[in-house]
């Protein structure tokens, strides 16, 4: 009967971690698992209990984050290896204090000890923040509003302080005086963590004017393929630059005509999705001449997601974010900052400019690129952003976990954000990560967003 016991427990208990992160998280859920398996490393022998938990959150971590299809399965699986041999490392650590449990301090151990592991490990993982405990909570508006503080650290502190208190309770549950000093401790910073995020949601909107802003993606129907062997191939380069040419023209064009139609329906900002304009590198300075001319006769700011191709380089792709004001100068000449490891990073030639800020009549604008919306030590370089502008393009596996995440940012340094996204879901926040516009690739026929 032991047996079975243990086995359902097994059982539920990584049904729970399995929906605790990542692409199927409920924000319950890992309030429950991170307790359960404390309880069960702590049940076992240190070095058991250590391989249990390694295992156990390895796996749950390899099915709820395989979601890149370009990355092929024993990377995936090392990625799961590795993020869980880090995870795992706290549980260890708590079992050396065994003996020294009895005091409501040493619960303070095992959250201490996560978040410090959690913090070394997003400073060398190739794929930012992906994976970070705090990215279970995004439905929790309230909560993460605490982030703007203390970063997205505390968000774990309190999941797995949690798991630590729920587990000193039952150890000490016969010492009920103690048990109720420890709870309130708990529950006092929990409530005036949920109380600052209910004032800062209720009393801190924002009273300043609004600005139309119209964010583009391409239609699938018009994307570009780049034939380089055809372009590297003396006997066949004119043909294809021909063609090459004949349909990025299309393709911008029809970018471009949208946009001056979204300029003249009231926009003052417009944008497309990141690499959604395409063009070849001796091109390039036409393209953006034309986008001076329909910026400065539409008086707005205008802003290209750009792919720039040279064929002559092994690192082909230039990805880069223009924009122009409304007198047709080039305000921002922004290159990605972080490229996609595995995919995108060994055929990228983008040049390190740093976040660029610019002064309007909107306030502050910024700009990134996707990707580096994952990396919250970078997004520091837009403190002071009133809006930033975040051309995106995900693929539906990712679809709208990316652009959720993409909200923690915009809490983190206070700013509002519109990240577009061709191929997922395009969402305007404000400041709170309060969703005001939102758009579906997929299912809307415009690709079109209006953030006023």
């Amino acid at each position: 009967m032991k047996a079975l016991q243990k086995v359902i427990f097994a059982s539920i208990l990584f049904v729970l971690l399995l929906f605790s992160n990542g692409q199927y998280a409920m924000s319950f859920a890992i309030w429950v698992a991170v307790p359960m398996l404390l309880f069960a490393v702590r049940k076992l022998k240190r070095w058991q209990g250590f391989l249990f938990a390694l295992v156990m959150i390895g796996a749950s971590y390899y099915f709820a984050f395989d979601v890149v299809p370009f990355i092929p399965v024993p990377v995936s699986i090392a990625l799961a290896v590795m993020y869980s041999a880090v995870a795992s490392l706290p549980y260890l650590i708590d079992s050396f204090f065994s003996k020294n449990r009895a005091s409501f301090l040493a619960t303070l151990v095992f959250p201490t000890a996560a978040v410090l592991f959690e913090y070394a490990y997003h400073q060398f993982y190739p794929y930012g923040s992906w994976g970070h405990l705090a990215y279970s909570q995004e439905s929790q508006t309230a909560l993460l509003q605490s982030i703007s503080v203390l970063g997205m650290g505390y968000i774990t502190f309190l999941i797995t302080w949690f798991a630590a208190v729920v587990n000193w309770v039952y150890e000490q549950r016969q010492q009920q005086g103690t048990v109720k000093q420890g709870v309130l401790a708990y529950s006092l910073v929990l409530g005036i963590t949920l109380m600052y995020g209910s004032y800062r949601i209720t009393f801190q909107e924002a009273n300043s004017e609004t600005v139309q802003v119209a964010s583009i993606s391409a239609q699938d129907s018009l994307m570009v393929q780049i034939d380089l062997p055809g372009l590297n191939n003396p006997e066949t380069e004119q043909e294809v630059k021909a063609i090459i040419r004949a349909n990025t023209t299309r393709l911008n064009n029809h970018l471009f005509d949208r946009s001056m139609a979204e300029a003249q329906a009231g926009a003052k900002i417009v944008f497309w999705a990141e690499g959604n304009g395409t063009i070849l590198k001796e091109d390039e300075h036409e393209l953006y001449n034309q986008a001076s001319m329909i910026a400065a006769e539409q008086k707005i700011y205008l802003g290209l997601g750009v792919a720039v191709i040279d064929p002559t380089n092994s690192r082909f792709l230039e990805n880069k974010f223009v924009v122009f004001d409304p007198e047709g100068n080039k305000a921002i000449d922004y290159w990605k900052g972080i490229s996609v490891p595995g995919a995108e990073a060994p055929i990228s030639n983008n040049q390190a400019v740093g976040i660029q800020q610019i002064d309007t009549d909107y306030g502050t604008l910024a700009a990134v690129i996707c990707f580096d919306l994952d990396f919250p030590d970078y997004l520091k370089g837009a403190n002071g952003t009133d809006i930033l502008l975040a051309p995106s393009n995900d693929f539906i596996e990712i679809d709208p976990m990316h652009t959720d995440m993409a909200k923690f940012r915009a809490i983190e340094q206070g700013f509002n954000l519109i990240r577009q996204a061709s191929h997922g879901r395009s969402a305007g926040t404000d400041y709170t990560g309060k969703v005001v516009s939102e758009m579906d690739h997929f299912t809307d026929p415009e690709k079109t967003m209006v953030t006023k």
